[in-house]
């Protein structure tokens, strides 16, 4: 049975065999979920699911036996098969974008402070903290969607694209390496800036400038509907 480090490595060297075409994809597709993905629910549940089921790739090679399909055929099987489920199920599919968001900003982070020297896993304390962290992370982020998880694959899908086309092998796009993180995060920072503008002009256009905030207006409805006036009611001495 083969390492999953070692299948790992053999899918990444066939994606660069598709050169340009790859990276020209991969930047379209991030561009679009960066600037669109807050309207598209189901195009980030479909990105969700292959991005899911690249991850799980290596893995579920070592587990199968040899049959003879390629690690990059078994990869665009498993990507096309989640994202299908993701997209026929909407409502889990936002409770596995929360997840799998979460699960991408806190793998990166455990990488990147190893690869700065210091040995997270050994330290009960932390792992502890992160644990907690991590659960409330997906019942805040669950709430932001589909917005900052088009954000962040967008980010992801756009920064390899540019490094397949310059030439660069994909293995050179790891979160161990603190220049990669840190253009994740601005292009991630400027996703979030731009589509929180998008919103806010686009329900400008519907409602106009005076109207309160969606939330708040969403709220005083709640308020209205939860119960009318009754004339056996006591006043209100607020």
């Amino acid at each position: 049975m083969a390492d999953v480090n070692e299948v790992s490595s053999t899918l990444i060297d066939e994606l660069d065999t598709l050169g340009p075409l790859l990276g020209i994809v991969l930047i379209l597709a991030g561009v679009f979920l960066m600037l669109r993905g807050y309207e598209r629910l189901h195009y980030v549940a479909g990105a969700t699911g292959a991005g899911i089921g690249y991850v799980l790739t290596p893995t579920l090679s070592t587990l199968v036996p040899d049959l003879g399909i390629k690690d990059l055929h078994l990869m665009v099987i498993l990507m096309m098969l989640l994202a299908g489920i993701m997209l026929m199920t909407i409502q889990l599919s936002i409770y596995l974008m929360a997840s799998i968001g979460t699960y991408i900003l806190f793998s990166w982070s455990f990488r990147w402070l190893e690869g700065q020297g210091m040995e997270i896993a050994d330290s009960e304390f932390i792992t502890n903290v992160m644990a907690i962290v991590a659960f409330f992370s997906v019942i805040w982020v669950r709430k932001q969607l589909p917005m900052l998880i088009s954000a962040l694959l967008g980010a992801i899908a756009t920064l390899s694209g540019l490094l397949v086309l310059s030439g660069q092998p994909l293995a050179q796009f790891s979160p161990e390496d603190s220049s990669t993180l840190v253009l994740v995060f601005v292009l991630f920072f400027l996703s979030i800036t731009v589509q929180s503008r998008a919103i806010k002009r686009k329900y400008e256009e519907e409602f106009g400038e005076e109207a309160p905030p969606p939330a708040q207006q969403n709220q005083g409805a709640a308020q209205q509907q939860r119960r009318s006036y009754s004339p056996y009611d006591l006043p209100d001495l607020r």
